[in-house]
This record gives structure tokens, C-alpha cells and sequence, in this order.
């Protein structure tokens, strides 16, 4: 009898069956990529040139050797080149002397990458020979195909400006010289009590010493003193009568370092006539090292000198109890001074603390407030801050600090 094998299903293999193609022909998906394309190109080609055609600031861009590439109309109406003119020049051969080096070694590091940009206010000459003043900011900017890091240039025209701060600070120095003028004329007892001070020494010394000569025999080892006695008097006369040209004459704030607890005694000896006929007593508290600061010296002791004055006015109207004016210096946290000046005056209403830097406000029926506006000025000019305390108890108080 046969044996039927019975024989295992074959499992039948699906055949793979191609992707659908999408609808969209091959050459209509290549057109699409394509004007994708032709759009960012064009959108980013008119975004440089929006900001090429900007009238606000200037626009430059400059090669490895730092020559003009492009630069915007702007710049060029700036300068007063045309786009060509300026492609056969750089920076440097219409900056002036001084600048021209300093903006070199900015080309040179970041040439080297060890600066990526900078900033920086000059003068530009423009082609008619006249100056312009100018705030640049520059980038650096990779090249794609070089890699060089080549200046990206942002160009302000501030040239107004400049002349109005010129003049704001013209100003400002013209008002301090006629503040000063007018101090000294307070100031004019006092003046001629110091002159006189070392004119009748000088003039006892040279008595001395023509009566040493009348001696028999004449004894020059006397006359030698006296006369050397009598050069320096006449040296101490020559200094204050340098001290008070100094205040008088109108000239640029000059910048010098100097020991400001001695510029502050200097001030004192100068007022020591108005100390003593509004009869007030004095105590300075100045630290016992020397305080070295950078600044104009005529000017912050023109400020001590306003603040003293004002202190002695006050305390003149005072009836009862004591006339006191405190001096006094002290080193602040970041190397930073402190001078305080404290009287015992009527003090100032607390309504007006706001007001008394303000410029032409006065208690004062002679006064035309321009005193306290001028201290602050230059306090504020030397990167300090001057202000007056609503702690005191009695009197004012006024502070002023001035960085180390």
C-alpha cells in the first residue's frame, strides 16, 4: 500500500513593490530648489544693500591689506570720495597723526586674531583738507574663501556733537574762571595779610642785616643769614602771588598728580583773614599719609575754597553757640578719598537739599548761585560725586569723593 507524504504549504514571497512615485515631475522638484534659492540670494542681496543705502551711518569693508573694497554712500559723503577714490586708499591715509598709529596696531591685532573688534572715536580728513570727527566700530569677519579675518567698518558722523561738547565745556571753564574771579575778590583781606606776611619779613631781615654790616667789625656771618633769610621771604611772596595767577587766569584744566591733604591746608591758610573775622574755629582731620590724586589742582581747590567760604558766611549770622568749621579727609573702599567740610551753621532746609546744586538757585541776597553748580561740575568732571548730607545734627555738611 502507498504512503502519502503529505507535503508542507510553501509560503509564498511578497514581491517588493516599488515606491510610489510622487505626482511632481524630477525637473519641477530641481526648479523649485533652484528659485528657493534665486529668493534667499536676492532677499539677502537686498538686505546689504539696505544697509549699504542706510543715510544714518557710514558702511566699509576692507581687504587683507586693509584697502576700501565696498563702502556706502554715506561714508563716501562723509569723506567726500567716490566709491573709486577711496578703493586706492585705506583708513589710515585719511586719519590724522597720533590716531593713525593707534588705529594700525588695531588692524594688526586683529590681522594676528588677538582682537575681534574695537571701538573707537578720531578724526577723519576729508578731501577738501577739513577734519571730521568720527565714532567707528569695528568687526571682524571671516572670508569664506580665503579665511582671513577681514574689518567690517560702522562709521557715525559726530562731528556736531564733538563741537557742542566743545562749546558745552568752553563754557564751563569760562563760568569757573568768573567764579573764581569773584571768589578772590571775597578773598582779597586775606590776600594781601599773606602777602604782607612774608614782604615785612623779607623787610626786617634786610634791617638786620644792614645793621650786622654797620657793626665794628662787621659781623657777616649775621649778615649772611639775614640775607639768606630775606630770599626766602621773598621766594614765599613770589609763590602765593603764583598761587593766586593761577586762580585768576583762564586756562584748560590741567592734570597732575598732587597730595590733596596739603592742596586742602593750602586753601585754609588762604582764608585764615575771613576765619578770623568771622571769629570760627577750625579742625582739620586730615589722614597722616599723603593722599595722591589725579586731577586739576586749581580747580578741586577752587571747589574746597567755595565750600570753606560758604560754611564761614553761614556761621557769620550765628548769635549763640559755637562757630566750628571740620576738615576733614579720609581713604575710601576702592582707593577712593573722602573730604567731608562741616559747620555749625543754620544748616539747610530740608525742602531745598535737592536745589542748592542747581545752577542760579541762592539763599543769597547778593548771591547768583552758580557756586555749588560749578563745585559739582567738577567734581563730577574728575569722576567723583559731590553731595550734601541730611544727616547732620546741626550746621551743613557737605562730602565730595574723588577716585584714587
Amino acid at each position: 500500500m502507498k504512503k502519502f507524504i503529505s507535503a508542507k504549504p510553501v509560503k509564498r514571497r511578497r514581491r517588493k513593490t516599488a515606491p510610489r512615485r510622487r505626482n511632481v515631475p524630477k525637473r519641477a522638484s530641481r526648479h523649485i530648489s533652484s528659485t528657493s534659492i534665486d529668493i534667499d540670494l536676492r532677499t539677502s542681496e537686498e538686505r546689504w544693500q539696505s544697509l549699504l543705502d542706510n543715510p544714518i551711518f557710514g558702511v566699509t569693508f576692507l581687504d587683507e591689506h586693509h584697502r576700501f573694497i565696498t563702502t556706502s554712500r554715506t561714508f563716501q559723503n562723509m569723506v567726500g570720495y567716490s566709491d573709486e577714490e577711496l578703493r586706492l586708499l585705506t583708513p589710515l591715509d585719511i586719519s590724522v597723526p597720533g590716531e593713525r598709529e593707534i588705529n594700525a596696531n588695531f588692524f594688526s591685532e586683529m590681522r594676528q586674531g588677538k582682537r575681534q573688534q574695537y571701538e573707537m572715536i578720531k578724526q577723519l580728513r576729508r578731501k577738501n583738507g577739513k577734519l571730521i570727527w568720527v565714532q567707528l566700530y569695528v568687526f571682524a569677519i571671516t572670508d569664506r574663501k580665503s579665511g582671513i579675518q577681514l574689518p567690517f567698518g560702522i562709521v557715525f558722523d559726530i562731528t556736531e556733537r564733538k563741537q557742542a561738547q566743545d562749546a558745552l565745556q568752553e563754557t564751563r571753564t569760562e563760568l569757573a574762571h568768573v567764579a573764581r574771579v569773584a571768589t578772590l575778590g571775597q578773598l582779597t583781606a586775606s590776600i594781601t595779610h599773606e602777602i604782607r606776611q612774608p614782604i615785612a619779613a623779607a623787610r626786617n631781615n634786610a634791617t638786620a642785616a644792614l645793621n650786622f654790616l654797620d657793626a665794628q667789625p662787621p659781623d657777616l656771618g649775621e649778615v649772611r643769614e639775614a640775607l639768606g633769610c630775606v630770599v626766602d621771604d621773598t621766594d614765599r611772596a613770589g609763590a602765593i602771588v603764583d598761587r593766586i595767577r593761577d586762580q585768576i587766569k583762564k586756562a584748560l584744566p590741567q592734570k597732575d598728580r598732587f597730595d590733596l591733604n596739603e592742596a586742602i591746608n593750602q586753601v585754609v591758610v588762604w582764608v585764615q583773614g575771613e576765619i578770623t573775622k568771622n571769629r570760627v574755629s577750625v579742625d582739620t582731620h586730615l589722614t597722616e599719609v599723603a593722599l595722591y590724586v589725579q586731577g586739576d589742582r586749581v580747580q578741586l581747590q577752587q571747589v574746597v575754597l567755595n565750600l570753606i567760604l560758604n560754611a564761614l558766611e553761614a556761621m557769620g549770622s550765628v548769635q549763640e553757640g559755637p562757630r566750628e568749621l571740620s576738615i576733614s579727609t579720609e581713604q575710601t573702599q576702592g582707593d577712593g578719598f573722602l573730604v567731608t567740610v562741616r559747620d555749625t551753621g543754620p544748616g539747610i532746609d530740608p525742602e531745598n537739599i535737592d536745589r542748592v546744586f542747581d545752577a542760579f538757585y541762592t539763599t543769597k541776597s547778593s548771591g547768583v548761585g552758580m557756586g555749588l553748580s560749578i563745585c559739582r561740575s567738577i567734581i563730577d568732571a574728575h569722576g567723583g560725586r559731590l553731595w550734601a548730607d541730611m544727616k547732620a545734627s546741626r550746621g551743613a555738611v557737605f562730602r565730595f569723593t574723588l577716585p584714587g
